[in-house]
């Protein structure tokens, strides 16, 4: 169909302009507010990252304190141990006087003790191992806590307890071999002593009088405690024959 308009034809291209001119202002705006919404969005997302990154690491924080302060708990109980455990290695679990009561009750009638050595013997312990809340103490310290000296450092030793084979030595004479043997199955019966050993048993003569002299070694048990065990009692009257107290030779510690 014809184009019948009476209109200019500058003029209709003058509106064609603007109303192109007005579409594209109408998209910009549109465009823009979108960037613009899109920014506050984004923005608003940032900022509430951000709080929750804050408090994140607030938690964090919060936490490692617990964790440090529960270190520190499990180094100062360690510590409490090992004073425990040195106490415990310095107090006789089995008392010297009850020992030798237990080894003379327990001594058939016709033997008699001629010496007696009870000697406590050092263990040699390899270096412990640390731990792995001492390795965790240890990654964390600052720069400044590993400048420390030589003698802070020997302080922060920690001391281990010491521990100790109480060993046993008796030597004495008896009548027959089979008191010896008797003797001998008594004391490995006894609960605190282990690895009794008969190291020789000779004839002898002592007085005119034939006997057989016998040495016998033994350990108290490490983990010995005198109050679980009975004491063996013995009833003696005065018509009974009681041997003179052994040759007692006790080092210290």
């Amino acid at each position: 169909m014809a184009d019948t308009s009476f209109l200019p034809e500058d003029y209709l291209a003058r509106q064609a302009e603007r109303r192109t001119n007005a579409l594209s202002l109408t998209l910009f705006v549109v465009v823009m507010a979108a960037v613009f919404g899109a920014f506050l969005v984004t923005n608003r997302q940032a900022a509430q990252i951000k709080a929750a990154q804050a408090s994140i690491n607030a938690q964090f924080k919060e936490a490692a304190l617990r964790i440090e302060e529960l270190n520190q708990l499990e180094e100062q109980k360690e510590r409490m141990l090992n004073k425990a455990e040195i106490a415990a290695a310095l107090v006789e679990r089995v008392p010297r006087s009850i020992l030798l009561a237990e080894l003379i009750n327990r001594m058939p009638s016709r033997l008699s003790l001629q010496e007696f050595q009870l000697r406590s013997v050092a263990v040699k312990k390899a270096p412990p191992k640390q731990s792995t809340t001492t390795s965790r103490l240890s990654e964390r310290k600052s720069a400044a806590d590993r400048a420390k000296t030589k003698e802070e450092a020997t302080e922060e030793r920690t001391v281990q307890a010491p521990e100790f084979n109480v060993e046993v030595v008796m030597v004495g004479v008896a009548a027959t071999d089979l008191e010896i043997s008797r003797y001998i199955s008594e004391l490995n019966a006894y609960p605190l002593l282990k690895d009794v050993t008969l190291k020789y048993s000779v004839q002898t003569t002592i007085n005119d009088e034939t006997l057989r002299e016998f040495r016998v070694e033994m350990r108290l048990d490490p983990r010995a405690d005198v109050r679980n065990v009975r004491p063996l009692l013995v009833p003696r009257g005065w018509g009974a024959p009681v041997a003179g107290p052994p040759r007692t030779t006790i080092p210290g510690q």
